[in-house]
């Protein structure tokens, strides 16, 4: 027998699949699984036993054998697509609509089917189907790869696989209309496209699993648990970043310290449920009202910080009165207002000097937050003069 055979490229090809899809789901966790793997699994699993079939028939194929396994192997196929589209979505964090995605893997299946199966063999129309489908490939392949060093290795492996596909699509196409040409399961070049095709499908796939999984815990890592905002270690290494580009580009920056307070009192009278309660509250409050671009944060207990780009004084001092308005809005409990909360903030500001560090604006904060809390509290001080006024 030779060593590239048609059952032997066949039967490669079904433990590629095989393989593939139960280490993708074995790959599965908590963190990113919605269930896409189990899809994954079934769809790979039912292309093996297709490949399996065809490599070793049990009769004669009539003309119908390949019609039989048509329709679910089509319909998996597509969701398959489906299922991997979105992951490079996430992976690539597109903001598409999730409706394009499957729109475009319907039309990619129904193209397919018109090219291999319904359509009649060696005419300009099967040509034609063949060719638009390696297009939608071929568009994946660029999207892919196009700056691909900023995607990580999902996207290259993915997007070569897309590229070894559409090069399948355009070889078949070229030799569907030859008079001696085999059918489509009995073409050794055909298959060893579609091998590698897969090896780099499911490669690519383990892959996405293992960057999305990454992505997730390095998130994690930098949020604090309670809040859901940056913990006190990302606000430190994304400040020290701000600090030193608003120095080279010479832009004001500003940061504002607030500080909950009588929390103890809160833990003391209500619980540790309604502290975390008052917590959670005061991080949402001051969530809504951030900029895209501020970088907001909870730095240790009670206490919270607030970078502001391109923030002069000013500005810095009307956002702080605005927050220290809205957390008093907070209410523990609607019908006791005795469970008002109030913060106060500490406003510093500068245009970074050559010569000047970050811990001089932070230290400048705290300053005035010490300022603002021996002051009688629920105030803004945004100067080192004692003659401050509340919020």
């Amino acid at each position: 027998m030779a060593p590239l055979d048609t059952p032997t490229l066949l039967t490669a090809i079904a433990l590629v699949y095989g393989i593939g899809g139960v280490m993708v789901y074995a790959g599965r966790d908590r963190l990113t699984g919605r269930g896409i793997e189990a899809f994954w699994l079934g769809g790979s699993l039912l292309m093996a036993a297709l490949m399996l079939y065809f490599a070793f028939p049990p009769a004669p194929l009539p003309a119908g054998g390949i019609s039989a396994w048509l329709l679910p192997s089509a319909l998996l196929t597509g969701l398959k697509n489906e299922l991997l589209g979105q992951a490079v979505a996430r992976l690539t964090e597109s903001r598409r609509p999730w409706w394009h995605g499957a729109a475009a893997s319907a039309a990619q299946t129904g193209l397919l089917l018109g090219g291999f199966f319904l359509l009649p063999q060696a005419t300009p129309c099967q040509t034609l189907f063949l060719l638009v489908s390696s297009w939608f490939f071929a568009g994946i392949a660029h999207q892919l790869l196009h700056k691909r060093r900023k995607r990580g290795p999902a996207a290259l492996v993915l997007g070569s696989a897309s590229a070894l596909f559409c090069l399948y699509l355009l070889a078949y196409a070229a030799s569907a209309g030859q008079p001696d040409a085999l059918p489509l399961f009995s073409r050794p070049a055909l298959l060893l496209l579609t091998l590698l095709s897969a090896v780099m499908l499911q490669l690519g796939f383990i892959q996405v699993q293992r960057e999305l999984q990454y992505r997730q815990l390095s998130k994690l890592a930098a949020l604090d648990p309670l809040t859901g905002i940056f913990n006190r270690r990302t606000f430190f290494d994304l400040a020290l970043r701000q600090y030193a580009l608003h120095g080279r580009q010479q832009r004001s920056l500003a940061l504002l310290m607030i500080d909950l307070d009588h929390f103890k009192n809160i833990n003391d009278t209500y619980g540790h449920r309604k502290g975390d309660q008052a917590l959670r509250a005061v991080a949402d409050h001051i969530a809504d009202e951030v900029r895209q671009g501020d970088i907001f944060a909870r730095i240790g207990g009670e206490e919270f910080c607030l970078l502001l780009p391109d923030t002069d004084a000013a500005g810095a001092r009307q956002v702080a009165d605005k927050l220290c308005r809205a957390l008093n809005d907070i209410l523990l409990n609607p019908a006791d207002p005795a469970t008002q909360l109030t913060a106060s903030i500490g406003v510093a500001s500068c245009t970074p000097q050559p010569g000047a560090s970050w811990n001089q604006l932070f230290d400048s904060a705290d300053r005035r937050l010490y300022l603002a809390k021996s002051g009688g509290r629920n105030r803004v001080v945004d100067s080192d003069s004692p003659n401050h006024t509340p919020g």
